[in-house]
């Protein structure tokens, strides 16, 4: 798979909200690296975060894009079953 660069956050919560709440979707250069070398790589990552805290699913440099779909996949399959239940 071709690596190109997309970065995307969308607000959670309505501009008037007191509430901060967004989700980021990122792939591009970086300059951050798990060795500590400040040579700029592909990082590939997906950011939840609210007023409390954060959590960031990251492509591992482990993961093969397809697994790492997979992941994100299960993750839109829960919260679309979890959403139907709410609203049911």
């Amino acid at each position: 798979m071709k690596k190109r660069i997309y970065n995307e956050r969308t607000w959670l919560n309505d501009m008037d909200s007191p509430s901060t709440g967004s989700i980021v979707c990122f792939q591009g250069l970086a300059n951050w690296l798990e060795d500590g070398s400040d040579k700029r790589a592909i990082h590939t990552f997906v950011e939840i975060g609210d007023c409390h805290q954060e959590i960031r699913i990251h492509r591992s440099r482990f993961d093969s894009d397809e697994v790492y779909i997979e992941k994100l996949e299960k993750m839109r399959n829960v919260l679309d079953d979890f959403i139907e239940f709410l609203k049911g």
